[in-house]
């Protein structure tokens, strides 16, 4: 099972996404926007992160930068949405090394891709976690 974290502004996309996401068995947990976000960062483990670029309060590529401080090994388990191509900004650039962009309007199929991916490149924090008796050894990678 993976644990996501879902950061939309509009409520009715979070709920569709969240469902979507939650019948294909994944954790998810959501916020709407970037503050909201950080904070679950801070108290839960977390194996992708799919968060809108623009929000009121605090943006996509903030997240990702206060996240990343936070918890380096979420880097390249962030999916970011966007509603249009953006400018070459070098913010954007140094995400595109390591992340993934997604353009609204969004397909469900596309994005349970992306999540896949990632977590075919990384082990799933959480799902280890919950598949493993106390005190287990486990063998890297």
């Amino acid at each position: 099972m993976y644990s996501v974290l879902l950061v939309d502004d509009s409520v009715a996309l979070r709920e569709a996404l969240a469902r979507s996401l939650t019948r294909r068995g994944c954790r998810v947990t959501t916020a709407g926007g970037g503050i909201e976000a950080l904070e679950v960062v801070r108290r839960q483990p977390i194996d992708v992160v799919i968060t809108d670029l623009n929000m009121p309060d605090r943006g996509g590529l903030w997240l990702w930068r206060q996240a990343l401080v936070l918890r380096p090994e979420l880097r390249g388990r962030f999916v970011l949405v966007a509603s249009e191509p953006l400018p070459g900004q070098h913010a954007m650039s140094r995400f595109n090394e390591t992340e993934r962009l997604l353009l609204k309007p969004l397909s469900l199929d596309a994005l349970w891709r992306e999540v896949q991916d990632v977590m075919g490149r990384v082990r799933p924090t959480t799902a280890r976690r919950l598949a493993e008796p106390p005190g287990a050894i486990t063998s890297p990678g």
